[in-house]
């Protein structure tokens, strides 16, 4: 989301150039020094096609007044990433760590730096990430390590920060974004940390590494956690149809003594499963009149992503339809999984899907 912010200068920079056909480059900077408010921004903005030691200079100037619109400065910096030239990386370094600069200008200066440097500009953010940055700040940084393209690189750089007490979050962040499964094996010994803030970090980056050697650390640490720890891993282990991941997922659903919150999020994460295998347990709880209203909502919900059309998750969701606490939700997630919508009378749906079933051979 935050790259997405930052790249509206990006795009409002094409729109320009679309919009306003070529303009000479010194009236442009006539504009940036002389106007204030949009037409400033536009020229802060045009002149990244205008790659000349001028240009940079007048650039440079805006973006280091601080008496300049921070939308202003923030356009500069943008402008001197897209015009690649090393003269303003000085710069640019200076405000992306000085402390008590606007967050915007900070953010888009960091973003400016990596245009220029590239992969080279990564011992640059490994030194940021050692500061104690606000999250907007923290989290630019991140998002450019995850769009540098030498991965081996960033991970041979980042990993020693997992030592830092302040970098380690960040630190772990950036290495589940890689996609290698060899940080799972570094990332797991973090899960004995005493510090919260690095086991929550290595839980969520250990659900974003989608292979199978990231489950069994999550499943081992998973008694030892506190309930958000363990609400953190259930939702987690969604990213994983490991077999033991769903019998743990099922366990938990189907336990009564289980805190009620672990039980959603059971139910929720084999949704997202689509575990065949976890059905029967879900029909069950949604149906027992005995459990929590919430549980067997979010059962109802969960069985809706099994969209193949599953004969036990329909006939389950087509007997609560009588319930009237559970009929909207029922009849939401039927029509989820057939792509129909037969309101909430459980007559309907019942003709349908006995039709459905003597006609299903002949239409395959």
């Amino acid at each position: 989301m935050l790259l997405r912010r930052l790249s509206f200068l990006s795009a409002a920079c094409l729109w320009a150039s679309l919009a306003w056909g070529a303009a000479a480059p010194q009236d442009l900077i006539k504009d940036l020094n002389q106007e204030t408010g949009q037409k400033q921004i536009e020229a802060a903005i045009r002149l990244a096609d205008f790659n000349a030691p001028e240009v940079v200079a007048a650039l440079a100037d805006r973006l280091s007044d601080p008496r300049t619109d921070v939308t202003v400065r923030a356009a500069c910096a943008t402008s001197l990433g897209k015009l690649h030239d090393p003269s303003a990386l000085a710069l640019l370094r200076s405000l992306a760590v000085k402390q008590d600069e606007k967050t915007v200008v900070r953010t888009s200066s960091i973003v400016a730096m990596a245009m220029i440097r590239q992969d080279d500009v990564i011992p640059d953010l490994v030194e940021m990430l050692k500061a104690a940055n606000p999250p907007l700040v923290q989290s630019a940084i991140e998002a450019v390590f995850a769009q540098l393209r030498d991965k081996t690189r960033v991970a041979l750089a980042v990993s020693p920060l997992l030592q830092n007490d302040t970098a380690a979050p960040s630190a772990i962040r950036v290495l589940g974004s890689l996609g290698d499964p060899a940080v799972i094996a570094p990332l797991s010994k973090l899960l004995d940390s005493p510090k919260a803030t690095v086991r929550q970090a290595v839980i969520r980056a250990l659900g974003d590494l989608r292979f199978p050697d990231a489950v069994p650390p999550l499943l081992a640490f998973y008694p030892k956690g506190n309930d958000a720890e363990k609400v953190q891993i259930l939702s987690a282990l969604a990213n994983h149809p490991h077999p033991d991941a769903v019998k743990l997922l099922t366990s938990e659903l189907q336990n009564p003594k289980t805190f009620a919150p672990l039980r959603q999020r059971s139910a929720l994460s084999l949704g997202n499963l689509g575990a065949r295998s976890a059905v029967k347990t879900l029909v069950a709880v949604m149906s027992d009149p005995a459990e929590q209203e919430g549980l067997r909502t979010t059962c109802a919900q969960a069985l809706g992503n099994f969209t193949d059309r599953d004969d036990e998750a329909i006939d389950g969701l087509i007997s609560v339809l009588s319930d009237k606490a559970l009929a909207d939700t029922a009849a939401v997630a039927l029509s989820r999984i057939t792509h129909l919508y037969l309101g909430v009378s459980k007559g309907k749906w019942t003709e349908w899907h006995q039709r459905w079933i003597k006609e299903r051979p002949a239409a395959r």
